[in-house]
């Protein structure tokens, strides 16, 4: 087909052979700081229940409902709003999910029981779900094949970082502001961005190829990226994958086993990393440490992510997918293990915890390339939306036993420990998955 067409180029290749300009460096910040919106907003609630517990003179685990809401939003965003990125763009749908998320957020400062917040949070979930995939597939657009993997795993690890700003902005937040601080602080951010986005990002060329093919953008944005090529020149290969995979075709004979040990290895990780993210604060001062050390107690789990998720994609290239994940999870189970017998200082606590947050919050980021390396192109899209479903379960489900454990009066140290157990399943998912024939 290319020397048919003679001195056109497809822009896929045109992309995968042009170096990084400023260009591709703005669309990479806009999208890490919409992801750091993500990761604040979702650690809003989980940072602010302790402080939210002594004004409504309501015991934690009340909330339980209210952490799972955004959960729930995230998993219905990422199923049935970000897909229409597909349709109406990428910069149209990010900018719209970071405005809804803004302002779930702020609704929060409205609420005045828990159904109300749970209502609010939920809103803020849906507009997480619908972001977070948009900003990856506006990110992933723009960069050449080589250096994609490493680039989007590093802006998937600013999850992490916007957590992190939460849990070490949230004592000065709710020092002088209230309980209200961090949504407040949550809410206008996102709003910020997403009015940003609208007035100077860039919309992905492949989208404009495809949807809008006579449109004046895409001149603008080629005299950026690749002077001199006219706009005529370039097109979009049609794609191969047909109309794309059924879940059925994950049960096929060839992909049946591997798809069953990856949805329980997605859904156990996120167990983990969501009862944390969720629980880690009340479970801290629960503890008998003040809300200040608590939090920035937090912040070393989110510490720990952000240089897991950069590790282990560096050794999953070296080592195996699946070694280095086991791995991993073994050494995660042994830490949560371990805060039975250490003593329950900051110190010595913060570092069991950035240890988790490496080998956790690591899996969570690179555990989705192990798709990629099981599942054909046809069904690709099919085998990780519906690992990452099946893992909105998991984190939908964690939130609520964590405050169920805290009802029946479970120690910090103990609730810590039995994490270990859903570390260990991942393990065993991760042990399989590297015997099952591909």
């Amino acid at each position: 087909m290319a020397a048919a067409i003679g001195d056109r180029r497809e822009i896929g290749d045109l992309i995968d052979s042009l170096p990084l300009s400023g260009l591709h460096l703005y669309v990479m910040l806009l999208s890490a700081l919409c992801v750091v919106c993500d990761g604040f907003d979702l650690q809003a609630l989980a940072l602010t229940v302790p402080a939210l517990s002594k004004a409504w003179a309501l015991p934690p685990p009340t909330f339980s409902t209210a952490l799972s809401a955004s959960l729930l939003g995230m998993g219905i965003g990422a199923a049935f709003i970000a897909p229409l990125g597909d349709r109406f763009g990428r910069r149209t749908l990010l900018s719209t999910a970071l405005f809804v998320m803004g302002l779930g957020t702020l609704a929060c400062i409205t609420a005045e029981n828990t159904a109300q917040l749970m209502v609010y949070r939920f809103i803020t979930g849906i507009g997480i779900g619908g972001s977070m995939p948009n900003a990856f597939s506006l990110t992933a657009d723009y960069l050449p094949r080589a250096r994609r993997a490493a680039l989007l795993t590093a802006t998937y690890c600013n999850t992490a970082t916007g957590a992190m700003i939460g849990s070490f902005s949230a004592p000065w937040l709710i020092e002088r502001l209230g309980w209200r601080g961090p949504f407040i602080a949550g809410g206008v951010l996102p709003i910020l961005v997403s009015i940003l986005l609208l007035l100077t990002a860039p919309e992905s060329l492949k989208f404009l190829l495809h949807r809008r093919p006579g449109s004046a953008t895409i001149a603008r944005i080629l005299r950026r990226i690749a002077p001199g090529t006219a706009p005529q020149s370039v097109y979009l290969r049609p794609s191969a994958q047909g109309a794309g995979g059924t879940i059925r075709d994950l049960f096929t004979p060839r992909f049946r086993t591997l798809t069953l040990w990856l949805w329980l290895a997605f859904a156990m990780n996120a167990f983990v990393l969501y009862l944390l993210v969720s629980w880690l604060p009340t479970l801290l001062t629960g503890a008998g440490w003040s809300s200040t050390q608590a939090l920035h107690a937090a912040a070393f789990n989110q510490i720990g992510g952000i240089v897991g998720g950069i590790s282990l994609a560096w050794l999953m290239g070296r080592l195996g997918h699946e070694r280095t994940l086991l791995f991993s999870y073994l050494l995660c189970a042994t830490v949560l293990v371990t805060f039975l017998i250490a003593p329950s200082q900051f110190w010595t606590w913060g570092i069991l915890l950035l240890l988790n947050g490496l080998c956790i919050g690591g899996a969570q980021f690179a555990i989705p390339a192990l798709g990629a390396t099981y599942y054909p192109a046809a069904i690709l899209a099919t085998g990780t939306g519906w690992a990452s479903a099946i893992a909105r379960i998991g984190a939908f489900l964690a939130p609520l036993l964590g405050g169920a454990l805290l009802k029946e009066g479970f120690s910090t140290d103990s609730v810590l420990a039995l994490l270990a157990i859903p570390a260990l399943i991942a393990a065993l998912a991760m042990y399989f998955l590297g015997r099952a024939p591909r």
